[in-house]
């Protein structure tokens, strides 16, 4: 056993270190980098399409293998910005990690928690998270074990009882032994089992997920049909250009750049937080930020400055150095140090004389004060003045309730002839003084306030100050409406319901409530952000859809955050939403592009081959299309300044853009099939008569049909982006000009048609009607898709149609 009093000796610690038996743990919650690149390569459509690439090789066609860059170029930015975003966030989570204090030779002193070896003797503080598996050597803790077991409780520990990693210390100070450190502790042992399953995904996630799983269970059916299609052609065109046309149908299908599209949009807002010194310990939990449309605060330290002072005390008893002495002793047992105790501290200086203490109850959340049975003097109450007595003269009520309209924390002093048991306290306290405490309103709150509500985002203010001092401080910064306190504050979750609709203000409010009322919100189909750094707010943090803390905070505050505000500076928040709304809704806005050929191609594979009819292109014909009307356009479109309030749309878009522009595609692409299909004659100028089978066997013929595909599908696919980026904005207009110009440009470079196996447009004069062929067609689709869109609006969606409602 360790010397309770000297810990370990420094000869101990090396020996400990040369067994290993130290802090460092080999597991982690994250991904290794290696995990990323295997996460991000070994995937389903990486592997076929390595055989669809194995498959191209053996036909020899080179310039047909273009698509495998496509794939290559999504993995390695995938891997590439999932790395960087795990080197931010764990370079910016050392910078938000607490030391820990143990003793060592009898000296206190402070170290990493990666230095802490078997044995050591370290002090567990109110506010901290246990880093290791430790046993109790002194009582009087309290812990919630919530992030080991799921439940929330405050547990009391005794001497000899046991403490896994992992839990966080509500109350009390007191001495523990290291029993188990690094991988051996429990709290490794879980990352280990945890990471089998891996993080929550966000709902954008998870709807991709599903899409997914769709294309995943039509890709063999598809498989076969394909092939089996492309079989009745073998004799007529040859192996290759089969194999060919079938691998171009497959590709057609999978979606490669839609999951691309979500890691790097979600892995660059972790990364552009960072520059806003905001670290976010979960990447789903941006989008969850962006849908936030309710956020309630805690009033000292994210509203106000946190920095109190005691600007005067009002005494009801006699002896006035006797009351300041008794403040300064209770203040100075006090290791809270939350603002109010650093306040009373500064004005209470060291105590002129010592007394003897039967029990110390330390200040807790929950009774709101602190209290102290001294010998043959009774018990002595220090905390909120309506906490501690029963019942206040009139002229009392008068000076608190001036007080309370100035916006100050009144803290109170009572004494009782009682005698103090655990956390019960006497009911019959006497007033001996009163303390205002004066905090000040951030000069920047009023405009954040203001910014939120100008986003339709409702402000709560949840408290534990008395109602009035709320109030007071919240209209100073914009926040208006009816102000309750904790009495008025029902239990039954139905009615809370109601009163969290017409209520904006809650003082007094208990831990307990603080979580319910986050509740009551969500029961009220809100999603919540709850920004706090103090231990009260632990519970509403973790019931809140999106918890914010400061890094200034409680490490058991950071522990069950999302998102930790580095600089402890609430004026970024405003800015942290932006970035989350942005994400978001930039994927909803693309993700329809990539889902488009998925639907064409898959409805193409299948009544091509009921109709057996070739599928018209090869690989290369759809790489232009796909880089100049998706690929490109996408990536930037990703990183637009996209600040609305984020809709759960995502469906809806794919639905009433995707799904018609995709039918009217394959409609399109099979009607020109089936016109080609049969036995051709064509007799040139000379009288010379050629016969084909099929249209592929002729050159010409086959690039002519390629080349009027491929417009068709870029032409169609630009005006769907057209739909997606309304509201037009100058970046919007620049990317779709870019797409336009650059996509109807490349048929005008002979070289590059060349590359891609289709033809170039020449200039002649007079043009003739069959020179705007394609455009015709693409023109003819816009109509339907427009038809079909208007349709959809006024039948299925029920919505007021548009021709082109977004």
């Amino acid at each position: 056993m360790t010397d309770l009093k000297t810990g370990l000796t420094q000869a101990q610690v090396v020996a400990h270190l040369s067994k290993g038996e130290v802090n460092v743990t080999t597991t982690s919650a994250s991904r290794t980098t290696k995990e990323i690149i295997l996460h991000n390569t070994l995937t389903l459509f990486n592997f076929l399409n390595l055989l669809l690439f194995c498959m191209v090789l053996f036909t020899g066609s080179l310039k047909n293998l273009l698509f495998i860059l496509s794939v290559v170029f999504n993995t390695g930015i995938g891997i590439y910005q999932e790395i960087k975003a795990k080197k931010t966030i764990e370079s910016l989570s050392i910078l938000k990690q607490a030391k820990v204090s143990v003793i060592r030779d009898g000296v206190e002193s402070q170290i990493d928690k990666e230095a802490l070896v078997l044995e050591d003797i370290l002090y567990l503080k109110k506010g901290m998270q246990v880093p290791v598996d430790v046993v109790c050597l002194e009582g009087g803790l309290m812990v919630d074990e919530f992030l080991i077991t799921g439940e929330s409780e405050f547990i009391k520990k005794h001497v000899g009882d046991e403490i896994y990693s992992g839990s966080l210390v509500m109350q009390g100070n007191t001495k523990v032994q290291v029993v188990s450190v690094g991988d051996n502790t429990y709290v490794s042992k879980l990352t280990v089992e945890a990471k089998t399953f891996g993080m929550a995904k966000s709902q954008i996630q998870k709807n991709i997920d599903r899409i997914l799983k769709w294309i995943t269970i039509i890709i063999l059916p598809a498989t076969i049909a394909v092939f089996l299609d492309q079989y009745n052609f073998m004799e007529i065109i040859g192996t290759n250009a089969v194999i060919l046309k079938a691998v171009a149908a497959m590709i057609g299908i999978m979606p490669e750049g839609l999951v691309l599209l979500t890691s790097v949009a979600l892995a660059a807002g972790v990364l552009k937080l960072s520059t806003m010194g905001t670290l976010t310990q979960e990447l789903p939990a941006i989008e969850t930020l962006a849908r936030v449309d309710t956020i309630c605060l805690d009033k000292t330290g994210t509203i106000t400055e946190g920095k109190m002072s005691v600007e005067k005390v009002l005494y009801y008893g006699e002896d006035q150095p006797e009351i300041d002495d008794l403040i300064a002793f209770i203040v100075s047992r006090d290791e809270e140090q939350n603002m109010s105790t650093i306040a009373l501290q500064s004005k209470f200086q060291a105590p002129k004389k010592s007394y003897d203490v039967i029990h110390y109850l330390p200040f807790s959340s929950d009774l709101k004060l602190q209290a102290m049975e001294i010998a043959g003097r009774g018990t002595y109450l220090l905390g909120a003045f309506d906490m501690i007595v029963p019942e206040l003269s009139a002229e009392v009520k008068a000076e608190i309730d001036q007080a309370l309209k100035a916006g100050n924390r009144i803290i109170g002093l009572a004494h009782s002839q009682g005698h103090l048991k655990d956390r019960v306290v006497p009911q019959d306290a006497v007033l001996l003084a009163l303390i205002l405490i004066k905090d000040v309103v951030k000069e920047d709150a009023r405009d954040i306030i203001a910014y939120f509500k100008s986003q339709d985002v409702d402000v709560k203010i949840i408290s534990g100050d008395y109602p009035d001092t709320v109030a007071a401080i919240a209209k100073d910064v914009g926040v208006t409406g009816k102000a309750i306190i904790s009495a008025d504050i029902p239990e039954d979750m139905t009615e809370l319901q109601k009163v969290v609709k017409e209520t904006s203000i809650f003082g007094r409010v208990t831990p307990p409530q603080k979580r319910n009322i986050i509740q009551a919100l969500q029961n009220n189909g809100h999603t919540t952000c709850m920004v706090g750094d103090g231990i009260n707010d632990i519970l509403a943090l973790k019931q809140s859809d999106c918890a914010i803390a400061f890094a200034s905070g409680s490490e058991a505050t950071k522990a069950v955050a999302k998102f930790v505000l580095l600089e402890n500076d609430f004026s970024t928040l405003p800015n942290v939403v932006k970035e989350g709304r942005k994400v978001i809704n930039n994927i909803n806005t693309v993700a329809s592009l990539h889902v488009v050929r998925v639907i064409y191609s898959t409805i193409l594979v299948f009544a091509f081959f009921l109709f057996k009819i070739l599928f018209p292109l090869d690989p290369v014909n759809l790489t232009l299309v796909g880089i100049l009307t998706i690929g490109v356009p996408t990536f930037l479109l990703v990183f637009e300044k996209n600040e609305a309030k984020a809709k759960d749309n995502f469906f809806r878009n794919i639905f009433l853009n995707a799904l018609p522009c995709g039918v009217i595609l394959a409609l399109t692409i099979f009607t020109l099939g089936a016109l080609a299909k049969g036995e051709i004659i064509i007799e040139d100028v000379g009288g010379k008569i050629e016969y084909f089978q099929h249209y592929a066997q002729s050159e010409y013929l086959d690039m002519a049909m390629k080349t009027t595909i491929t417009q068709v599908v870029g032409g169609v696919q630009l005006f769907l982006m057209f739909l997606l980026c309304r509201p037009l904005t100058r970046f919007r207009i620049g990317v779709l000009l870019l797409s336009l110009i650059t996509f109807v440009a490349s048929y005008f470079i002979p070289p590059l048609m060349a590359l891609f196996g289709l033809f170039s447009i020449e200039l002649s004069w007079p043009p003739l009607w069959y020179d705007f062929f394609s455009l015709i067609i693409v023109l003819i689709d816009i109509v339907a898709i427009l038809i079909v869109r208007f349709i959809l609006l006024k039948t299925v969606l029920k919505e007021k149609p548009k021709m082109v409602e977004a």
